[in-house]
């Protein structure tokens, strides 16, 4: 499944340089492993729109480690 997410420039930034493999999100669109992010890059300079995409390879969801309910981490790699 493809799901269109928008990320802020200096977040998208830190995807390509490999410091972040993971985002926190809003469960709002039941993420399984092995669907695909496509991410919509806000404030970026040109123009025109800067997509990427990721695919998801682990979906965290426990409440009883301190994440908060309704909310998942999402371990994400390139796409291949």
């Amino acid at each position: 499944m493809m799901h269109d997410l928008k990320i802020k420039y200096e977040f998208a930034q830190l995807h390509f340089i490999g410091k972040k493999n993971w985002e926190l999100r809003k469960n709002d669109r039941d993420y399984k492993v092995g669907d695909t992010i496509r991410f919509t890059v806000l404030e970026w300079e040109s123009s025109s729109n800067w997509k990427y995409e990721r695919t998801i390879t682990n979906v965290f969801d426990d409440t009883n480690l301190g994440l908060q309910e309704g909310y998942v981490i999402l371990s994400i790699e390139k796409k291949l």
